[in-house]
């Protein structure tokens, strides 16, 4: 938890020495950058700001210098370009004007560049997490799958379908999780997170939004879902009810006295296999369909916010750039506008004039207004906290508003070159996860489901012609018992517990990509699932129907053949 917290503060240090920056320009006061620092920044790091500042008003300290070399020492060993950037801006306020503007851009410097130094080693260390999940959760699982039938029928009296549940269903995705989870605790975050529950143009949880002029209709999504899935396993259940032993096979008593599986003759065993696999087609259509269309309008609203987060700093230089000329703001908000009106942010200065010119508010107030503010629409903490830093300077001045502001963009062009390069590490690694989740894993158990299907056929053909030739006279045991004329685990049984683990692992490799290239995303995370899920179980249905048909043909004829010959 302690090593947990420490990254997510860390998350936060861009930001903190950003601000610090400013705010050095501004006043070159430690104390009061830590103020301004520790009021505009949020989560753990902001908390751990502030209770440095009261330890300096309870008299712990002598001066907020003292109070900063203990905090320095604090954090060098976790996170050491952090400490040499506040090291720096320290010996800044020791120095000429000229010489510190230069080592206040040192520190951000020094920051930014360790941050992506660290994306680069975790990007290189993830190869060997992604190895291990790609053989533990795809790999071993399909090669276990292959031996799986063969275990079924020679082993008959000893293995039921629920040891197949119990491991492929629930100990591996635990496992896969649990080694995920502990892999990517490891990250570096990113500075900027996007909460989009206040966003005024969104649906409740769980549900879709319609519009209609200006109204708005909201339409809970789970019985949408429910529905898609009743009517396609509608037939398949029905099937099954009337014929529960083609999935679950009764237990009979031998002559020895022993428990073994009944014999059950299936006249058609693709009708059946089909039917299995409408079974796990209808829970992934309607997994499909609640993740789609419960969370597109949010990833829309987020993946936009995104968009302008990277946008921003243009908007910001042109503003400063505007006001730097002695313009009114109002002025300078409007043809702002204008230099921007081509990218998706330029709404937000225009929600910003239409306050100050209808409403008479302050810059502040048209921006941060809890009712009518601009931000209100732009749910991003980046977005947020900067904004907030800038009109907490612009009431000392407009020099100063425009100073922070030309600063600030200079700087989140380095910050967005840092996430593009550090997305660029990583897509290696998502692009392997996502080829695993729409192709390789549908692909491959699909083939094996096939396969389970023929390799049970075969064993019980071999089992009935070793007992006509005399296996069982010459040597006292029974060919077809000991060669699957009856096993516990159907092919259809099969199916269904390779289907429900294809699902589990698809929704585990949505996750792992959405955390490895956005962080906590859940409404990405359950899209991307829903959008693989769809396209991996057709996948997986035609060609595991497919294979079937071609296999079992092919080995019917041979079958025949032996027996006509």
């Amino acid at each position: 938890m302690m090593k947990a917290m420490r990254i997510k503060a860390s998350s936060q240090v861009v930001l903190a020495v950003l601000y610090m920056v400013v705010s050095m320009r501004i006043t070159p006061n430690v104390e009061t950058a830590l103020r301004f620092t520790s009021s505009n920044i949020s989560g753990v790091l902001a908390w751990d700001m502030r209770r440095l500042l009261w330890d300096i008003e309870m008299g712990k300290y002598y001066s907020a210098n003292e109070a900063l070399l203990d905090y320095v020492a604090k954090w060098k060993a976790e996170n050491e370009e952090f400490s040499d950037s506040l090291r720096l801006i320290m010996e800044s306020q020791r120095q000429v004007p000229e010489k510190a503007e230069k080592t206040l851009d040192e520190a951000l410097r020094v920051v930014l560049e360790g941050t992506r130094d660290r994306m680069k080693h975790y990007a290189q260390d993830l190869q060997m997490p992604v190895t291990m999940i790609h053989m533990m959760g795809v790999v071993l699982p399909i090669l276990g799958s292959v031996m799986a039938p063969m275990a079924a029928v020679f082993l008959a009296d000893a293995v039921s379908p629920w040891h197949f549940i119990v491991g492929y269903d629930i100990v591996l995705p635990i496992l896969l999780i649990w080694f995920i989870n502990n892999t990517l605790s490891k990250r570096p975050v990113t500075f900027s997170e996007v909460d989009v529950s206040k966003h005024p143009n969104l649906p409740t949880e769980g549900s879709f939004m319609l519009k209609r002029g200006r109204s708005k209709i909201t339409i809970p999504v789970l019985p949408i879902a429910l529905l898609v899935g009743f009517l396609i396993m509608l037939v398949p259940v029905m099937y099954f009810i009337e014929n529960p032993d083609y999935v679950i096979v009764p237990m009979v008593t031998d002559d020895a006295g022993f428990l073994t599986p009944a014999e059950v003759d299936d006249p058609d065993p693709q009708l059946t296999l089909a039917m299995s696999i409408l079974l796990i087609i209808g829970v992934a259509a309607a997994l499909s369909v609640f993740f789609i269309f419960s969370n597109i309008q949010r990833s829309r609203v987020k993946n936009s916010v995104y968009k302008m987060e990277s946008e921003f700093e243009l908007a910001l230089f042109q503003l400063g750039n505007r006001i730097s000329g002695g313009t009114p703001v109002e002025i300078a908000v409007e043809k702002a506008t204008d230099d921007v009106k081509d990218l998706e942010i330029a709404n937000m200065f225009n929600i910003t004039l239409r306050n100050m010119r209808t409403f008479g508010m302050t810059f502040e107030n048209a921006l941060r207004n809890p009712q009518s503010g601009a931000l209100r629409y732009y749910p991003s903490r980046l977005i947020h906290n900067i904004m907030r830093a800038v009109t907490s300077t612009a009431k000392k001045g407009v020099q100063f508003a425009s100073q922070s502001m030309l600063t600030v963009s200079r700087y989140l062009k380095n910050v967005r070159e840092t996430q593009e390069y550090m997305r660029g590490l990583l897509s290696e690694t998502t692009s392997s996860m996502q080829f695993q989740a729409y192709a390789m894993a549908p692909l491959v158990t699909g083939l094996i489901v096939a396969m389970s299907q023929v390799i049970i056929t075969v064993l019980s053909f071999l089992g009935t012609q070793l007992n006509e030739v005399g296996f069982e006279d010459t040597f006292g045991v029974n060919a077809a018992a000991l060669l699957g004329s009856s096993t516990s685990v159907t092919p259809s049984m099969f199916q269904f517990i390779i289907g429900v683990y294809l699902i589990e692992v698809i929704i585990i490799l949505a996750m792992f990509v959405t955390k490895v290239n956005k962080g906590e995303d859940k409404a990405n995370q359950w899209l991307l699932a829903g959008k693989m899920m769809l396209v991996a179980l057709i996948i997986y249905a035609m060609v595991a129907m497919g294979s079937s048909m071609m296999f079992s043909g092919m080995i019917n004829d041979a079958m025949e053949t032996m027996m006509a010959g």
